[in-house]
């Protein structure tokens, strides 16, 4: 519904940006192309001759010269391609549209040119395509002071719609917000029942239905408005019943069916909405649902019947769909379960093969609950149809993220090219020399802020070496202490008691009586006695050598990486070669290491929306070499040289002799290697 309203909105926003003709030198028009303008339009003349017409005068106007009438007409080629569904060559003339601005330095007519593009992009469903051009279009709307506020509204609230479609709900909801403040400026009814309208739908797809409730209403009192804009009473009546049909959903969902068999009845009652059968099919099976969900079974299932056969005579798959389902869920209510398979399965086979995956996951659903004998077929079914809806869905916003990323790239590009070159060509030698000595006092200012924060980072190395050499001095004394402990435990009951038994045996050992022999097995069992004990003491230095084993810095570096969190839900992987050996090294480069390393996992943990990230610290050729990578975002390198934590990177790596290479591209992740001789 909200694509079909968009498609609507934008051919009656091209056929009104048609009827402003541009204003020419000669102050005059060419008959022909008029004529051909208006042939290429009427609706009572075969669609291939309209297209004949379109064509005839794309072509005239192609080669001639390149002035402000030629572009007016070019664009009029473009509305008449565009109403007749002949995107293709919509986007062709359009891109021409631009060229011709371009070369006449006609900043408006390159907006036109990429708004146009955008629109035909988006009537062959193209949505990506469709943001990039309506990004392009908004940016230099914005830029040319001479551009109507509405056509930068325009431009936004497309974009709203796209993201709409993508079912990036709070993206649209912002962008529509954004449109309004320029809509609002003309104050017409139609752009700002569309706008509230938007906003209402995206906040009904939050699951916001007090907010969406608000703005459907504020939509609704603008339609009687639209008569100054030449809509005609039952014209309006229709734009009212449509949207008592939006809040009527949303009062559904929030289980206020009263309320919303209220509203749907007041829809049904509107003059003209019986012979717009599409929207008065809709309404009847709103107005069911509703009621049988509040309770009320009269007039059902004949509301239902009469709906779906609405539908079937229109033959729109849509919505026959949509009554399928309706009526399946309503024979579960009534606890019919053949009858609701039956409906159910046919919505699932239309909807399969409309390609309609919301529907399909809809009915999947209910059959899953309701039909034990292919359950485990219908869940399989509904589990793979929804995962592939949401790598589509997180595709899509991977995409629009790119697109909004590149075309603020290419603009930064832009302006940084334009300000350079309006430096050059206003320099002169007074501004040279002034900015020679902002430059030094800058430079100087900079150089005294890099030793403050050497000394710093210095001080705070100092601390760790004093909290690590403390460290090490209570493993040390807690060493000694064992050590202590297990001589005396060796010296004052073990090696005792051993010299003891051995003189009694020395002295037993001469004698073969009886006593004697029992003697000997007592002495025997005194000798198993001290081994348990030395046996004991050997599990104690085990325990203890564990210990100290788990304090080493290849065990630090480990935990410190494997226990990584952010809001990404990151996994983070830790490869470090157990050959290296740690020991030989001094404390401030385990230091400079540990901050290189810990450095790299911060930034992944902020900016790069990565799923996975390892660190592999390995050996060759007596250098040690450190890589993190991730599989993020990516960035620009050089644009990000100039930051603080990429600057501490480079003196670290320095401080241990060694090499730092960052590398990345947007969308393609990063790693950061540096490599230092042992």
């Amino acid at each position: 519904m909200i694509r079909q309203l968009q498609l609507l909105l934008i051919g009656l926003l091209l056929f009104a940006t048609s009827c402003k003709k541009a204003t020419v030198q000669n102050g005059s028009s060419d008959s022909h192309l008029d004529s051909m303008v208006m042939l290429s339009r009427r609706d009572d003349i075969d669609r291939e001759k309209r297209v004949a017409y379109a064509d005839t005068l794309f072509n005239a106007v192609s080669d001639n010269r390149n002035d402000s009438l030629t572009r007016y007409y070019m664009r009029e080629a473009v509305v008449s391609y565009y109403n007749l569904d002949e995107y293709d060559k919509s986007i062709h003339a359009s891109k021409k549209v631009y060229d011709f601005g371009k070369r006449a330095n006609d900043t408006l007519s390159m907006a036109k040119g990429l708004h146009f593009t955008g629109v035909s992009y988006y009537g062959k469903a193209n949505n990506d395509s469709a943001l990039y051009y309506y990004k392009d279009a908004e940016d230099l709307y914005v830029k040319f002071k001479g551009a109507e506020a509405r056509s930068v509204g325009e431009t936004i609230l497309y974009k709203a719609y796209v993201y709409y479609d993508a079912g990036l709900f709070a993206m649209c909801e912002s962008e529509a917000f954004k449109a309004q403040k320029y809509l609002r400026i003309d104050n017409k009814a139609t752009d700002l029942y569309n706008c509230y309208n938007l906003i209402a739908s995206s906040l009904d797809g939050q699951d916001d239905n007090d907010e969406a409730i608000k703005y459907y209403e504020m939509a609704f009192d603008v339609i009687d408005d639209f008569e100054k804009e030449g809509f005609s009473g039952g014209q309006i009546a229709l734009n009212k019943a449509s949207c008592f049909n939006n809040m009527g959903g949303v009062y559904v969902k929030m289980g206020q069916n009263k309320k919303a068999i209220e509203i749907y009845n007041q829809a049904l009652g509107m003059p003209g909405v019986k012979e717009q059968s599409g929207l008065y099919a809709k309404l009847l099976n709103n107005l069911a649902t509703a009621k049988y969900k509040s309770g009320d079974n009269s007039q059902l299932p004949e509301l239902f019947y009469e709906s779906l056969a609405i539908r079937e005579e229109l033959e729109k798959e849509a919505g026959i769909i949509a009554s399928n389902v309706s009526l399946g869920e309503y024979f579960l209510y009534k606890k019919d379960t053949v009858k609701a398979i039956s409906y159910l399965t046919t919505a699932y086979a239309k909807a399969k093969a409309n390609k309609s995956n919301s529907d399909i996951l809809s009915s999947l659903k209910l059959l899953t609950a309701i039909d034990k004998v292919n359950n485990d077929y219908y869940m399989r079914r509904y589990i793979k149809v929804n995962d592939s809806l949401q790598k589509i869905a997180q595709n899509t916003r991977d995409k629009f993220a790119r697109i909004e990323f590149d075309t603020a790239r290419i603009t930064d590009e832009k302006e940084a090219l334009a300000k350079k070159n309006s430096f050059i060509i206003g320099v002169s030698i007074v501004v040279v020399l002034f900015i020679a000595a902002i430059f030094i006092i800058y430079y100087l200012n900079s150089k005294n802020k890099e030793l403050l924060l050497v000394q710093e980072q210095q001080k705070a190395n100092e601390e760790i070496y004093e909290l690590m050499f403390e460290q090490q001095g209570k493993i040390e004394s807690a060493r000694t202490e064992e050590k202590s402990r297990i001589a005396m435990e060796l010296h004052d009951g073990i090696l005792n008691n051993i010299y003891a038994v051995r003189l009694n045996l020395e002295f037993i050992n001469k004698k073969a009586d009886e006593e004697s022999v029992l003697m000997r097995k007592g002495y025997i069992k005194e000798l198993q006695s001290i081994e348990s004990e030395i046996r004991g003491v050997s599990h104690d230095l085990s325990r203890n050598a564990l210990f100290n084993q788990e304090q080493s810095f290849e065990s630090m570096l480990g935990f410190m990486i494997t226990s990584q969190k952010n809001t990404f839900d990151t996994e983070f992987e830790a490869d470090i070669d157990p050959s290296i050996d740690w020991e030989l090294m001094s404390n401030i480069c385990k230091v400079n290491v540990y901050r290189i390393i810990q450095e790299a996992l911060q930034n992944i943990n902020k900016y790069s929306g990565a799923s996975h990230a390892k660190v592999t610290v390995s050996h060759k050729d007596n250098n040690v070499i450190v890589t993190v990578a991730d599989n993020g975002v990516g960035f620009v390198p050089e644009k990000a040289k100039g930051g603080i934590g990429l600057r501490n990177l480079k003196k670290r790596a320095d401080a241990l002799q060694g090499i730092l290479q960052i590398k990345s591209q947007p969308g393609k992740g990063a790693v950061v290697e540096f490599s230092f001789p042992v």
